[in-house]
């Protein structure tokens, strides 16, 4: 029997099977008065079997992992390759507390840093700013100069550990990403050691937000890519943004509409650096995204 012919009429036979099943079995059992369906609404069938791929091209629509479209992973191995890096999110007060922080999870076995900052720091203002100062140290670490940034990471080899600067905002991300390199100049090494990652995202300013204080959506955006434009040019290890669509989920958004902000968000900023005059291999390598709607498929 010929390959097609034989798949149709096993997905025939299955469909058979399926409605006995649904008709005799699964009718016989009384159920739950309620709506079966995931957190943003999408029906969830009681049962799925292989007459709901019928309609996937297995290569084009799937593929191989490190493959187009990239469905199953960006690189061939995965995690049997190269596991997650181990971090967790650290910050508080003053950097020097958050340095002796850093320096223990290191020496628990982490493998990289997630630092987070204190709200002042991600709305670009000064802890001792009027309109700030009751927010100094709460939610992350307070890094108002150079010099703070050179207590939060004193006798890290910052160019051995990937650190992750959740500067949620580019209003944040322009001063503590700058912040960084500088102080890895101070202590001799090239930005093009350095790992990691700036969170850097507009929409987290203009949409998500810790207000008071945000940018207006264009000035926002032009500092995301500033800031992608920089490390394209210096810094061509460093993811320069993390599209974060797992803060947009948590602010009320559906699974679709996360994925879609997200994405759009993305291609904007490639639009802009293709407009810039630079090359899509130079830069979107290094684009970087955080997704919660996996939580979301069953």
């Amino acid at each position: 029997m010929p390959v097609e012919l034989f798949r149709k009429t096993a997905i025939r036979d299955v469909c058979k099977n399926a409605e006995r099943w649904q008709s005799k079995c699964y009718a016989a059992q009384k159920e739950q008065n309620r709506n079966y369906s995931t957190l943003s609404g999408l029906p969830v069938k009681p049962l799925y079997t292989p007459a709901d791929l019928e309609h996937l091209n297995y290569l084009q629509d799937l593929g191989f992992p490190g493959e187009e479209p990239f469905i199953r992973g960006a690189h061939p191995t995965m995690y049997r390759g190269r596991t997650w890096t181990q971090r967790q999110l650290a910050g508080f007060g003053p950097p020097e507390e958050t340095n002796k922080r850093y320096k223990f999870l290191l020496g628990q076995g982490a493998t990289g840093i997630n630092g987070v900052f204190d709200y002042p720091t991600l709305r670009g203002y000064d802890s001792t700013d009027p309109d700030a100062r009751a927010d100094a140290g709460k939610g992350g670490v307070s890094i108002d100069t150079i010099d703070d940034m050179r207590a939060l990471f004193d006798g890290i080899p910052i160019d051995k550990v990937s650190t992750s600067l959740v500067t949620c905002q580019p209003i944040c991300n322009i001063t503590v990403q700058s912040m960084y390199f500088a102080n890895a100049k101070a202590r001799g090494i090239p930005l093009e050691a350095l790992t990691g990652t700036s969170q850097n995202d507009f929409l987290m300013e203009t949409a998500i937000t810790v207000a008071p204080g945000v940018l207006p959506p264009e000035a926002s955006f032009k500092l995301s890519c500033d800031g992608i434009e920089y490390c394209a040019k210096y810094a061509p290890r460093w993811n320069p943004i993390s599209f974060a669509g797992y803060n947009y989920r948590e602010s009320g958004c559906t699974a679709v509409q996360e994925v879609v902000f997200t994405m759009a968000n993305a291609i904007a900023c490639a639009e802009e650096m293709i407009r810039r005059g630079y090359n899509i291999d130079s830069f979107a390598p290094r684009l970087s995204f955080f997704f919660s709607s996996h939580s979301d498929f069953f």
